[in-house]
């Protein structure tokens, strides 16, 4: 796999692989099934997917970690391209008690994280978030569409250079906005 590409993965992703371990010890036992076998009981399974911006590339689903079900990639200026990915994470709690936990989280780790209140998506309503937080490539921006339903979290990550940011907003409130769900 390209080093970049590794790279991306790796920062775009901290977020989902940070959060999983800390919401799951709050929220479950370690007798669970991963969130991949997890159906709502009488109800067909869920299918989630979004629109992805044109022209961007699929990366390589053997590389995500489980809790990562696809992510997309732009083309940016510099040496971290845009990217989106979407993470599902079985939860028992409220979104708003989940919200609490990734501000914690967050406020621990010197990131700055803000609520932007709710948005309008295919899927349903859901919150809208963001957080500020510095690597080595720079300050990056991250949106996060977190909404909740049958005790999962989906969570739809837009991430990008900061001042790169403004210029993919667009695609990615589109993106953003058109989470949803189509019976398996």
């Amino acid at each position: 796999m390209h080093a970049l590409t590794k790279r991306l993965l790796l920062i775009s992703l901290t977020h989902t692989i940070l959060f999983a371990p800390l919401l799951r010890a709050a929220n479950s036992s370690d007798n669970e099934p991963p969130v991949s076998q997890v159906q709502p009981p009488s109800k067909p399974p869920l299918s989630v997917q979004f629109t992805p911006p044109p022209g961007w590339a699929t990366a390589d689903a053997s590389a995500l970690p489980p809790r990562v079900k696809t992510m997309v990639v732009g083309k940016g200026k510099g040496n971290f391209p845009p990217s989106i990915n979407l993470g599902m994470e079985k939860y028992q709690g409220t979104l708003k008690q989940y919200l609490k936990i990734i501000k914690a989280i967050n406020d621990s780790q010197g990131s700055q994280w803000k609520d932007l209140g709710a948005i309008r998506t295919e899927a349903g309503d859901a919150s809208l978030s963001q957080v500020d937080t510095k690597s080595e490539w720079g300050e990056l921006r991250m949106m996060h569409v977190i909404l909740l339903k049958d005790g999962i979290i989906y969570i739809l990550t837009a991430a990008a250079k900061k001042e790169e940011f403004p210029e993919h907003y667009k695609a990615f409130f589109d993106s953003l906005r058109s989470l949803r769900f189509n019976n398996a």
